[in-house]
């Protein structure tokens, strides 16, 4: 039973890690403006800049689809035959909800959420062994796809986002909703590089954290502290030269990143190289309070997430405060702390009364099959 435990609070943990993330690269999206300027250039912005970057920038989102297909995993195992019509249904509200969030937030991630977990339904009952050779697979054929979408023209995309630029700006809400609803469409359904290129990341996510969830690991994760600790080491190594090979071919201009972009390779090696530390500072008992603040906003992610996209757009957008691009970059990165720190009171003060968030408790009563 013990167990049991400690591995539902490893996994709330890196959720509310994973979490963190996304506030942070979330608001610093804000801080720039059409023609992706700033304010506040200098050291600071710089060090902001560079850490956002290699350490935050895309590993929040690819670590919470490798939670997602976990999670996955723990509903197969406790509903077995009932699974599909189940996650199907809640894959469904969960479409409602994404649709609600992408009126406030043209970033929209919970639609590649259901559309994926709708897909991963025909690889659910898939063994450990198989689903991780099939992400390990998708891993090693990512560069190649990426490379080839990379060459497509997508100039339109970029004529049809300048065309509704004003409506960001914008005092009126229906006006606002429609920039972000329109902005969604083109950025993420007609740019490739993400309905494409990104899904395909995201699911190879999904495949891994499924398999890590059947393969039982992180269920003994104290008794694995040796292959933890030697895993570490050998993906920040590959994470490493990674940097170096990608660094130096951008500054030569090696003709073969034509064919042959790693760029997520570095990405999810990345994640993982941060996703292994923490778990390993989480079984030597660091940080222990750290952690479980962590646990707490992991353990209601969805409200949370959707709490930090509707304070941005009250604050952010021109319906609220309107502070879209005018304040110091250091602000938005405060900001995002901020917010990130009062979720972490709201969510202890919550779940000291309640067994899940307000719409965790929603999102299952609305996929209850039993009803």
């Amino acid at each position: 039973m013990m167990q049991k435990e400690q591995r539902v609070e490893i996994i709330d943990m890196l959720r509310g890690w994973a979490l963190l993330i996304v506030v942070i690269s979330n608001y610093l999206y804000y801080a720039y403006s059409p023609e992706w300027t700033i304010h506040g250039e200098g050291i600071v912005a710089t060090v902001i800049n560079g850490v956002e970057s290699i350490l935050f920038s895309a590993k929040g989102w690819t670590l919470l689809f490798t939670l997602f297909g976990f999670g996955f995993g723990v509903i197969y195992a406790k509903k077995k035959q009932q699974t599909y019509f189940f996650l199907a249904r809640r894959m469904l509200v969960l479409f409602v909800f994404a649709f609600v969030n992408s009126l406030f937030y043209d970033g929209d991630i919970l639609r590649d959420y259901a559309f994926l977990g709708l897909l991963i339904l025909f690889f659910i009952h898939f063994s450990a062994k198989t689903l991780l050779y099939m992400a390990g697979v998708l891993f090693l054929f990512a560069p190649f796809l990426a490379a080839y979408i990379n060459t497509v023209d997508t100039a339109y995309v970029t004529t049809l986002t300048t065309s509704i630029a004003p409506l960001r700006y914008s005092t009126q809400l229906l006006e606002v909703f429609k920039y972000n609803i329109l902005n969604s469409i083109y950025t993420e359904v007609l740019n490739l590089a993400y309905s494409v290129t990104a899904h395909y990341i995201m699911f190879t996510c999904m495949i891994l954290g499924l398999a890590i969830q059947k393969s039982k690991f992180l269920e003994t994760v104290f008794e694995k502290k040796s292959q933890i600790k030697k895993s570490l080491f050998l993906v920040v190594s590959i994470t490493i030269v990674l940097w170096g090979i990608f660094i130096l071919s951008n500054m030569y201009k090696l003709p073969y990143l034509k064919y042959f972009s790693f760029h997520y390779w570095i990405v999810l090696t990345t994640m993982l190289s941060t996703s292994l530390l923490i778990i390993l500072l989480y079984t030597n008992q660091k940080l222990k309070k750290t952690f479980k603040a962590f646990s707490w906003v992991g353990r209601m992610t969805f409200t949370n997430y959707l709490t930090q996209n509707l304070i941005a757009f009250f604050v952010f957008q021109g319906v609220g405060l309107g502070l879209f691009h005018h304040m110091p970059f250091y602000f938005y990165f405060l900001f995002a702390i901020t917010i990130y720190v009062l979720q972490i009171g709201f969510s202890y003060w919550w779940l000291k009364n309640h067994v899940y968030g307000p719409l965790e408790w929603l999102w299952r009563q609305l996929s209850d099959t039993k009803k």
